[in-house]
């Protein structure tokens, strides 16, 4: 679970490479905001189309559930846009660790409509 906490409080502060030394080479990120990415430039630059619209991601709460090397996690999140306006959102993020323990794929399973939509609207 360390492995899983420590990348989304990366995310949270905004690390990239931080972010990305959690994931293995060829990890995978299927989230609704963009199609499958797959590798770490992937990766990076999925997470930089997040970090262009917001400027903060906090994880408000944080509830994993691990079993072997897989982690769900619940996730509630506040998100603060690039123009001030904020949104809260709930997830659930699946991750599949490899025989290393880095990610070899997360799937984030929430609806980024209503988020999106106070951000930019």
């Amino acid at each position: 679970m360390e492995t899983v906490e420590n990348a989304q409080r990366a995310m949270e502060r905004g690390d990239i490479p931080g972010f990305l030394a959690h994931f293995a080479e060829d990890g995978m990120v299927n989230d609704p905001l963009a199609p499958a990415v797959v590798g770490r430039a992937g990766l990076e630059q999925w997470l930089q189309g997040l970090l262009a619209v917001c400027s903060k991601v906090e994880m408000l709460e944080l509830k994993p559930f691990a079993s072997g090397r897989n982690v769900a996690v619940k996730v509630t999140l506040r998100l603060v846009g690039r123009n001030g306006r904020t949104a809260t959102a709930e997830a659930i993020d699946v991750f599949e660790l490899d025989e290393s323990f880095r990610i070899q794929k997360m799937t984030a399973y929430w609806d980024p409509a209503p988020a999106m939509q106070a951000l930019m609207g």
